[in-house]
């Protein structure tokens, strides 16, 4: 791909402190390398002043506004219909990039199957050198009737896994015009989690290709997207509903299937015994959600 220009989309929710934090580092990162570029932040009904901030501060930036508060999904959606360059990266608001981050990806999309570029992903807590741990590839494998996925930084020698791919976590690269063919983000996982295990997975299962790049990085303050604004308990449940809807759109093979129909119906039988009326609520959830909103 000869021709480097990029659309970056920024989903954003209350997030006009980590805009002003974190913009000068990604234009730090294009302006150097003299790639033709757009900014597009989808603000999902703020309540700070994140939008009056950018039309201030950097009136380059393309906005767009939600009508109603829509999740994830449907916000990056937003922004893959509206980008025009033949590249796009979707990156979360609490992300800050490294100068040379997009020189690295851009040489992988050369290659015409290459759906996506996922960097190295630093999570931290408060200060950058409280290192949480480093988001790199990730292992697909199928355990006690469910599709699980285990970090690399987790996995052991011993393990054997399905699959190794990259979910693409808080920020990433892909191929324009391929993730819009692909829909974008499955907004079933609305308001989040799992999307991002679920594009690529799909991209995979059409023949293309997900890439793992180390040495573009950014750093990632862990969850400060959303953790002043939703409880841990319902992120629990959001994220179990999305996990079964996850396991109903990829799992195959009849013996799996039995296993998970198994599985599923031993834990409503027992999940009482402790208490764990979180599992019988995010099943509930999912069947609904399932039912409710067409398959893709």
């Amino acid at each position: 791909m000869s021709k480097k220009s990029l659309s970056i989309v920024l989903p954003n929710y209350n997030g006009k402190s980590l805009l002003e934090e974190n913009l000068p580092s990604l234009y730090g990162a294009l302006n150097p390398h003299q790639f033709q570029f757009e900014i597009i932040v989808v603000d999902d009904c703020s309540g700070d002043d994140s939008v009056l901030f950018l039309k201030e501060k950097y009136p380059d930036i393309i906005i767009l506004e939600n009508g109603v508060n829509s999740g994830f999904s449907v916000t990056c959606n937003r922004g893959i219909q509206r980008a025009q360059n033949n590249l796009i990266c979707i990156a979360n608001t609490d992300v800050t990039f490294e100068k040379n981050y997009f020189l690295y990806l851009i040489k992988h999309f050369e290659i015409p199957i290459v759906f996506a570029v996922k960097g190295k992903i630093v999570n931290y807590s408060g200060k950058r050198e409280n290192v949480i741990n480093i988001d790199e590839k990730a292992y697909l494998y199928f355990k006690r009737g469910l599709l699980r996925f285990r970090p690399s930084y987790k996995k052991k020698d011993t393990e054997k896994f399905d699959i190794e791919y990259c979910y693409l976590g808080c920020c990433f690269v892909a191929n324009t015009s391929l993730i819009k063919k692909l829909g974008g983000f499955d907004p079933i996982f609305s308001p989040y989690y799992w999307e991002d295990s679920d594009l690529p997975l799909r991209a995979l299962e059409q023949g293309l290709k997900v890439i793992y790049e180390p040495n573009s990085v950014v750093y990632h303050r862990a969850s400060s997207t959303m953790q002043n604004t939703q409880s841990n308990l319902k992120r629990k449940i959001i994220s179990n509903r999305n996990k079964f809807i996850f396991c109903w759109k990829h799992l195959k093979g009849k013996k799996k299937w039995a296993q998970h129909v198994f599985f599923v119906t031993t834990s409503l039988l027992l999940r009482w015994i402790i208490l764990d009326w979180k599992f019988y609520y995010s099943f509930i959830l999912a069947i609904n959600r399932r039912i409710s909103i067409p398959k893709r």
